[in-house]
């Protein structure tokens, strides 16, 4: 995955799904960018 680029949407917490997959995938090198929900919505 070194030098890719990806874009995460909907990140919830440290325990979603959406983290645990990031967390891999910039291990393997990838560069992230990483959109969520703010506390105003909740």
């Amino acid at each position: 995955m070194a030098g890719k680029k990806g874009l995460v949407m909907g990140v919830a917490n440290d325990r979603s799904i959406a983290w645990g997959i990031s967390r891999a995938v910039h291990a393997q090198g990838a560069e992230l960018a990483f959109t969520y929900q703010g506390e105003a919505l909740h």
